[in-house]
């Protein structure tokens, strides 16, 4: 112990140790001032009496203690890593903590002191300063702590303050993301204000006297139940209390209750610890005479709260107690029982307060119920022991209660909107969580929930450990730290786009990034939306190895160094992953998504994965093999051979596998050799047949000849450091091929390629440009003559960029025949991260207007159930792993047959139209920043909803179908209106009304629903009254998969 004491001495740094404390009355006992010690002790002090909290509520939670390891090498870290930091006392955030410890081990870190922290001028917010921690306690899995040291220190990412002096100074010119600050959290703990503001927004609340001792501010009550009274002495105010204290009482809106409650509020009596005395209404006499011998106890910026006592909902049958006496009828007196909740309340990464949990504390009617002094329980079991039994009913209270508390945190987002940096105590200090004191009364059969209060540093606190976790708490607190560590930083863009893009550069403005723009087009309308703009003529993308070498050239003209390059638009993919080849940035390899951008190379690259059918001579033995004859086709690459569960091989096949193994130290090594005759019946041939066997079961096949008399006792002499002498198998062993989802294509580029194709792929087929996107040309296909007739139009309809800008024409007007899959389609959007899933987002489309593919509808979230769900996630993996994607965002095309998941298309870029808003809306995710994350070398951190924020359901316009429309009852003027008022969700994909044979949607019209059918009814109505709808084009259809 005396080596952690050692460890708790303030670290050097700018701060001064603790020195006035003001720390939260009720979190830790406070020692009298020792005389004689100095500010540095007394910081010693503080932390010492922290730290030893920190241990007695480990061990209660069951959790070992902290571990010293600042001893120990210090851990070395970067402005690329998370440091979320949180301030003082462990108890308020102690969940948030732990939390940490299983979404993100050792990223969070409790700080007991502002000296272990420091401060640099911010390189992007001149006059503010980047906070580092030099030393603090890390949360890990299995609830696991460490007190360390950091050399370098770790620049904070996000900052949880405590209350008080103390918060003010480490806030104070803090240019870091925080989830409060001392001056929010003032004045969210003022009981007036908040009661104000949430009557307001139609939150009910108990009515209220309020008698201020020279208050902070002034409140504008008109049109609420708040009386609000400032003193300016509190002696000799008899007259003044008696007057307001009685026409409070009468008042109307203290009519329906006959009790009132006293209690003081704000400064020192912020916690829940506080003296409350219930008293009658009649009495005013003893109402005013507590009242009066309250206000001497008051402070300047206190006030005593008069309110009225609202009597929870009763239960609505009596619970009965089996004890003796009843079973002799004898009557017990039960107690009138009441009940409290308190809520948790987050904010979302995109800006939306959520529930986090609830919780309840019973107690008896006649006292107050304290949070933390009585047991918790859900909302659930509290109805329950009411006797509401009813589903129904208790899922109408609870969403009642929910509604409630968001909007609680919602309007507390409002009022610190209009706040200025320093009002807020900081420039990106913003409250993400807050704790919503609630009870539920009853009038009649209407069930009301009131809100008593806003605990803005205790919120977790009272809910302690019932906190189930998840992830939820840190969501905020990853997202607005990845942003933080992102700001600032350099992208480079290849291609701008079209209108449907424009979001891009908003967003990326947004996020404090740096976009330096290449573009074809000098007039584009990003030009004036980006940092720096290149022209560049990249329209000829069989020179994209040219091109990239132009635009590094074009960088290093203008001194630019990239932190990320990526690109939005699927013609310049590959010529964005040539320049990060370059430039050595993150990006999948050119080789693959330049197999990804041409769709029959996608399928065959898959399809070469293929084992091969298993043959009568697999299950001969090898001296009974023929040898290959010279007309014999070539062995298929080694990576068609490795072995997958359940496959056999053919044995002919095996003969080119045939290796020697000669024992060197004791262990196998391999040697290639030529094939030896299957007719050779010599010991060589046993250890070729062991080296054979090595090859394809990929387990070492131990040679007793070889083996040493001398004892294994190491794991180290089990598995050597040294290089593995044999290859790993290149395709997957433990989950499918993604050969299985691949489709037979064939290449086309002249009458002859479709000819001889024709005759080998089953009708119906489907055929589509090679390059292709937005589905422009791609046709469904009956027979040879369908085939010859479309491929002809299409080579004189689209020959070159000019003929349709966008859709790959720059890349050739090749096209590809593949089999036509029958079954659902559905787009999964995936992110990659050094070849490992990070998230994935699925969406249902609906049917198309068969022979064309041009998309109809959508849905999201999917339809399927959640093993079919799995299945597609799966499947897009796989088949982005089988063509070496490794790194990025990426839009994958699906078909849902009766057999499983079969590969559309590759689109290796984020995916388009209106799939990074919905997936926002739905998941509370955003892909553009996930995008820009990878680009710049940055894990991405991505919240999984489970369940989803909301259901959303769209249909597209096209120009063809909806011209009248789009005109008159369906015009841009009307969709914005309707979307500015929550009707519908537009988004906006072209911004000219142009018919031509061959064309993409115009826009997409949804509607946003806690529930599937609901959003799906209310969107089929707004399209039969925007005349969307029509027999053409039959809305009903389109949305008949979406059930």
């Amino acid at each position: 112990m005396s080596a952690v004491k050692r460890s708790l001495e303030p670290h050097p740094s700018e701060f001064s140790p603790f020195g006035k404390a003001s720390p939260h009355p009720l979190i830790i006992p406070q020692p009298e001032p020792q005389e004689g010690l100095g500010e540095a002790e007394r910081g010693r002090e503080r932390v010492g009496q922290l730290y030893k909290l920190l241990q007695k509520t480990l061990r209660e939670a069951g959790l070992p203690e902290t571990r010293d390891r600042t001893r120990e090498p210090a851990r070395v870290s970067s402005n690329s890593d998370i440091t979320i930091c949180v301030m003082g006392s462990p108890l308020p955030y102690l969940s948030l903590l732990l939390e940490g410890g299983r979404e993100a081990p050792g990223e969070v870190f409790l700080c007991l002191s502002p000296s272990w922290l420091s401060r640099s001028p911010s390189p992007l917010h001149p006059g503010l300063s980047s906070l580092f921690l030099h030393r603090g306690v890390s949360f890990e899995l299995g609830g696991r702590t460490s007190l360390e040291d950091f050399c370098p220190p770790r620049r904070v990412t996000y900052l949880l303050p405590v209350v008080g002096e103390e918060g003010q100074e480490v806030t104070r010119e803090a240019d870091c993301p925080m989830g409060s600050s001392p001056r929010l959290a003032e004045l969210l703990g003022d009981t007036l204000l908040t009661r104000v503001l949430l009557e307001r927004n139609r939150v009910r609340c108990p009515p209220t006297l309020g008698l201020m001792y020279r208050p902070p501010r002034s409140y504008q009550t008109e049109g609420t139940t708040v009386t609000a009274v400032s003193l300016t002495e509190r002696e000799g105010q008899g007259e003044l209390v008696q007057r307001e204290v009685l026409k409070f009482l009468e008042s109307l809106a203290m009519e329906p209750y006959s009790k009132v409650v006293l209690k003081p509020s704000g400064g020192r009596w912020s916690g829940s610890q506080r003296p409350v005395r219930f008293l009658e209404k009649q009495d005013c006499e003893a109402v005013r005479r507590e009242v009066c011998s309250l206000l001497p106890l008051l402070e300047e910026g206190e006030t005593a709260l008069l309110e009225a006592f609202c009597p929870t909902m009763t239960p609505v049958s009596p619970v009965l107690t089996q004890t003796w006496d009843a079973y002799r009828r004898v009557n017990v007196p039960r107690p009138d029982l009441s009940f409290r909740m308190c809520a948790v309340v987050t904010r979302s990464p995109e800006g939306l307060p959520l529930l986090n949990q609830l919780v309840c504390s019973v107690g008896r009617s006649d006292s107050p119920i304290r949070h933390g002094s009585s047991p918790l329980q859900s909302l659930e079991t509290t109805l329950q022991d009411w006797g509401l039994s009813d589903p129904a009913q208790c899922s109408s209270i609870h969403s009642q209660v929910k509604s409630t508390a968001e909007t609680c945190l919602r309007v507390a987002m409002e009022m610190e909107a209009g706040l200025s940096p320093e009002q807020r105590g900081g420039r990106a200090a913003q409250t993400d969580m807050i704790g919503v004191d609630m009870l539920l009364s009853c009038s009649g059969q209407v069930v009301t929930p009131f809100c008593l209060g806003l605990k803005p540093s205790r919120c977790l606190e009272s809910c302690g450990l019932f906190l189930s976790g998840g992830g939820a708490l840190l969501h905020t607190p990853l997202n607005r730290s990845q942003r933080y560590i992102m700001e600032g930083r350099n992208l480079l863009i290849i291609g701008a786009g079209g209108v449907s893009k424009t979001f891009v550069w908003e967003s990326a403005r947004d996020f404090g990034l740096k976009i330096h723009l290449v573009e074809s087009d000098p007039t584009h309308f990003a030009a004036g939306l980006v940092t720096t703009f290149i022209h560049l003529d990249l329209t000829d993308h069989k020179r994209d190895s040219e091109n990239s070498s132009r635009i590094c050239e074009a960088l290093c003209e203008r001194g630019i160094s990239p932190d990320g390059c990526l690109s939005f638009w699927d013609d310049c993919v590959v010529l964005a992953a040539l320049v990060c080849e370059r430039l050595g940035l993150r990006s999948s390899p050119a080789p693959a998504v330049r197999t990804a951008k041409q769709k029959s190379q996608t399928h065959l690259r898959l399809l070469e994965g293929a084992p091969e059918e298993p043959s009568l001579a697999d299950f001969l033995r090898p001296s009974s093999l023929q040898p290959k004859t010279t007309g014999s086709p070539p062995c298929p690459p080694l990576s068609s051979l490795e072995p997958t569960p359940g496959c056999c091989y053919s044995s002919p096949h095996l003969s080119s596998l045939i290796r020697s193994v000669e024992p060197s130290n004791g262990s196998t090594t391999v040697a290639d050799s030529p094939s030896a005759s299957p007719s050779n019946k010599t010991i060589s041939d046993i250890a070729n047949n062991r080296a054979n066997l090595t090859k394809l079961s990929g387990n070492p096949v131990r040679d007793p000849s070889s083996e040493k008399a001398t004892p294994v006792d190491r794991i180290s002499d089990l598995f050597p450091d040294s290089p593995l002498p044999l290859p790993l198998p290149s395709r997957p062993v433990w989950t499918p091929s993604p050969h299985i989802y691949a489709v037979p294509c064939y290449h086309l580029e002249s009458c002859a390629d479709v000819e001889k194709a024709a005759r080998l792929v089953s009708f119906p087929a489907i055929m589509k440009l090679e390059y292709g996107a937005g589905a422009v040309g791609v046709k469904r296909l009956d027979s040879a003559e369908e085939c010859q007739a479309h491929f002809e139009k299409i080579s004189s309809d689209l020959r070159e960029e000019t003929d349709y800008p966008g859709i790959g024409l720059g890349w050739g007007n090749a096209m590809t025949l593949m089999e036509y899959l029958s079954g659902t389609e559905h787009d999964v959007d995936l992110v990659l991260f050094d070849g490992q899933k990070v998230a994935a987002f699925i969406s249902d489309n609906g049917p198309t207007r068969v022979p064309g593919f041009t998309e109809t509808a959508a849905a999201m979230p999917s339809y399927l159930r959640p093993d079919k769900r799995a299945q597609l996630v799966e499947a897009a993996l796989r088949c982005c792993l089988g063509c070496g994607l490794t790194d990025g965002v990426f839009n994958v095309e699906m078909k849902m047959t009766p057999t499983g998941p079969r590969l559309i298309e590759i689109n290796a870029r984020m995916g388009g139209f209106y799939l990074r808003d919905w997936i926002r809306a739905v998941y509370g995710a955003d892909l553009l920043f996930a995008a820009f994350a990878v680009a710049c070398g940055l894990r991405p951190r991505i919240p999984e909803a489970s369940p989803p924020l909301c259901h959303l359901i769209g249909v597209m316009c096209i120009v063809s179908q909806h011209l009248r429309a789009l005109r008159t009852t369906a015009s841009s003027e009307v969709l914005r209106l309707l979307h500015s008022r929550g009707v519908i969700r537009l988004n906006q994909l072209d911004d000219e009304l142009i018919s031509s044979e061959y064309e993409e949607p115009y826009c997409n019209v949804a509607c946003q629903n806690q529930d599937r059918d609901a959003a799906r009814l209310q969107l089929l109505s707004i399209c039969q009254i925007l005349g969307i709808d029509s027999p053409e084009y039959p809305v009903s259809y389109f949305l008949s998969d979406f059930k």
